[in-house]
């Protein structure tokens, strides 16, 4: 395809993005990462609040957390309730906790804390009224009087409050917000309640244009307990909210939640099948002002076989892929900053697989994702590089990349997942035309420029290094092998057209392991319970960031130490052969995420029994245990130190079984979906972790959870990825001489 065809097809890309997302705005949670609170996701209480309270002052609270108002509240579906007593002889606080967890908010000076107030008891006053303030990092600004910045002080009815950043005083610029703080303000011997809903952070000057037209919703569609809406969203920059509204009779309508600008479509979870609702929408502007409504659409909803259940699952998955990604690169995005567009490069391969299997389960375009893919490589061909390799992370607005502290270097791993994602691609596109043939010669391309042989580490012509500097060419980064990753890099070097490593990478590569690197896997289940090491553990573990003490800085530390990946052990009426179960089981499913472990026929690492193994251990183990459930189909904890720690369940530990355990990963889907949908199961699908003991769930999610169960549960059902991986021609050929035919 000559430059003009090129350009014509990105151009069409962006257009075409365009269209189908509505805005370039792109986040990865359900709300925009200023707002402090919008809706609690569970009911009863909001867990991300801590309540604290001395003397003779108090505040209700369930678990020391705020109740929450599912009747009363400004946007729906539910409000902060705050009743409490402020003594003379005590004080109280609570602390409306941010809780993003991969990336904290940082406030600017010239913004706005903004919040709705409804005063229940009418024998409150002003003073009575908490004070508030802002808690950063490290620091906590002074407090100011909430009563202070009220636009109107009246009773049973919402109220405005609005308050420069600028008035607290010791806010620290560009450090990052931990959690609003109410506090006890004027003494009183009398019972006071009010509520509070839409706490947010929102620049000086906002759109005020005036949503005169009406809003479009243009489907609805039920699936079991879920029905599907799709709208049609104008570029209008004064939208800041779709309304969503239902009805059982199409004539009384309730307000039932609402979604902001980066969302096209939401699952909205009715209580009845085999019932019929009627839908409409409207667009919300900054001021809470909606539009007109939408025309209603109606639906019946109906209970789904097993099987139609599972193509729901999927779906949603696939839909936080399809949602989720730069405009720029057409690259992932993990986390959503102000200034920048940080995008993964690892979990852009994941993307890229993921939006195949839409395309097979007819769920994504197929031109919508090959424009998508094809950004991708084109922004990749222009990256920056070494030997062919890149850093984990770009800024996808500039091209230039986005060291993580002071790793400055190249992700072999990262580079490798998505060279191996695009490699299936470029056999899933294969039609004879300009643009899909275009795609597979850049693939190709990029493939071949990756110079494997210069990736290995000193003193070895066989074992990879993780990552390499980008100021020199010493390699002394922790060496790669052992059940997880690793073996894809390993068989792309071995497999690749250029610069590959000898057939001995296997046996000295794959089979031996790092000491530093194997050493980790002993400390995940031996971290802080607090819920702040939970969040670093699960960001580790999601984007494969290690810690520090684990990389050699000096030059002369020689040859890496490194440690047989055979370590047989017992546990739970198995044998397990790569020692202790005490490592993350997704580490285990990423390699088969399109290698079929059938394929792999090494009787002293028998991988598919092995691995199957360590998934019945970890199952075994987690219904032995038990807390929070007593259905033994619903497993797959974080477990942290011992039974008073804190137990959430990753949904893809259990469903992702499915690949080796069909039955056991199909029932922990269903029982999943079927005790936690409500509140746990979303428009992207499973979110990031269900904290059974604290009736709490997480409000982002994973994107190595959301790959995973797409992923393993395709290949469980159709092969899909296993098929088209296996028929790499490169592929095809090493697997022909590493594995010969008896």
């Amino acid at each position: 395809m000559n430059q003009y065809l090129s350009m014509k097809f990105i151009y069409q890309f962006v257009v075409c993005a365009l269209a189908a997302y509505g805005s370039v705005r792109t986040v990865i949670a359900d709300t925009y990462p200023e707002v402090i609170f919008d809706n609690s996701l569970v009911q009863g209480v909001y867990a991300k609040s801590k309540v604290s309270y001395t003397g003779q002052s108090w505040v209700e609270n369930l678990n020391k957390h705020l109740l929450v108002s599912d009747t009363l509240f400004f946007t729906p579906g539910n409000a902060l309730s705050l009743q409490y007593q402020s003594s003379v002889a005590g004080t109280w606080e609570v602390d409306l906790q941010y809780s993003r967890q991969k990336l904290n908010y940082k406030v600017d000076r010239d913004e706005f804390l903004v919040m709705k107030v409804f005063v229940k008891t009418e024998h409150t006053r002003k003073g009575d009224l908490p004070r508030i303030g802002i808690k950063q990092r490290d620091t906590q600004t002074d407090s100011l009087e909430l009563a202070s910045f009220m636009e109107d002080f009246e009773y049973n009815t919402w109220l405005n409050v609005k308050i420069p950043v600028s008035r607290f005083k010791n806010l620290v610029p560009e450090e990052q917000v931990r959690a609003v703080i109410l506090s006890q303000n004027q003494t009183s011997d009398r019972t006071h309640q009010f509520f509070i809903d839409q706490v947010e952070f929102l620049p000086k000057n906002v759109s005020n244009v005036k949503l005169s037209s009406p809003a479009i919703l243009s489907k609805a569609t039920a699936f079991d307990n879920q029905v599907a809406l799709e709208w049609q969203l104008p570029l209008t920059p004064s939208i800041r909210y779709i309304k969503i509204y239902r009805s059982e009779d199409n004539e009384i309508f309730t307000p039932v939640s609402i979604r902001p600008i980066s969302m096209q479509s939401c699952l909205d979870y009715v209580p009845r099948t085999n019932k019929t609702y009627y839908y409409k929408i409207a667009w919300v502007d900054y001021n809470y002002i909606e539009s007109p409504f939408s025309e209603v659409k109606e639906v019946t909803t109906k209970v789904l076989e097993d099987d139609e259940l599972l193509n729901l699952v999927q779906r949603a998955h696939v839909n936080y892929f399809v949602e989720n990604f730069d405009i720029n690169s057409g690259m992932y995005l993990p986390f959503r900053k102000k200034e920048r567009a940080v995008v993964s490069l690892k979990e852009s391969g994941n993307a890229v697989l993921s939006l195949i299997v839409g395309v097979e389960k007819e769920s994504v375009n197929r031109q919508v994702a090959l424009g998508r893919i094809s950004r991708m490589v084109y922004f990749l061909s222009k990256a920056q590089k070494r030997y062919g390799i890149f850093p984990a992370y770009f800024e996808g607005r500039t091209g230039l990349p986005d060291y993580r502290g002071a790793d400055a270097g190249y992700d072999v791993l990262a580079t490798s997942s998505m060279i191996e994602a695009l490699l299936v691609a470029r056999q899933y596109f294969n039609k004879e035309d300009d643009a899909e043939t275009d795609l597979r010669n850049r693939i190709t391309e990029l493939w071949e420029n990756v110079e494997w042989d210069k990736l290995v580490a000193q003193g070895y012509s066989d074992v990879l290094v993780e990552k390499i500097s980008n100021v020199d060419s010493t390699n002394s980064e922790v060496t790669l092998g052992g059940v997880n990753e690793s073996l894809n890099a390993y068989f792309l070097a071995m497999a690749a057209p250029k610069h590959n490593l000898p057939l001995s990478a296997y046996e000295n590569g794959v089979k031996y392991q790092d000491e530093r690197y194997a050493s980790q896997y002993n400390k995940f289940e031996n971290r802080a319970s607090d819920s702040l090491a939970i969040v670093k553990e699960s960001f580790r573990i999601a984007f494969n960031v290690f810690d520090s003490d684990l990389i050699t800085k000096d030059k002369d530390a020689g040859r890496a130490v490194r440690v047989p990946v055979r370590q047989d052990t017992a546990m739970f009426g198995k044998d397990l052969r790569f020692g202790s179960e005490r490592r993350s089981l997704i580490d285990f499913y990423k390699p088969f995420f399109v290698i079929d472990p059938k394929l792999l026929q090494d009787p002293n690492m028998d991988w598919e029994n092995s691995i199957r193994d360590y998934v019945l251990v970890r199952k075994r183990k987690d219904n032995e245990i038990g807390v929070g459930s007593t259905n033994s189909d619903i497993w797959g904890f974080y477990q942290l130190n011992d039974s008073v720690g804190n137990y959430r369940i990753n949904p893809a530990i259990a469903p992702a079984s499915m690949f080796l355990l069909e039955n056991e990963g199909k029932k922990a889907v269903l029982a999943l979906y079927e005790n936690y949908g409500q509140n746990f199961f979303s428009e992207y699908g499973f979110r990031a972790w269900l904290d059974l003991r604290n009736n709490d769930v997480s409000d982002e999610y994973f994107a190595t959870n959301q790959a995973a169960i797409i992923l393993c549960i395709e290949n469980a059902r159709s092969g899909l990825l296993w098929n088209l991986y296996k028929e790499i021609p490169e592929i095809k050929a090493l697997l022909k001489n590493l594995f010969p035919p008896e």
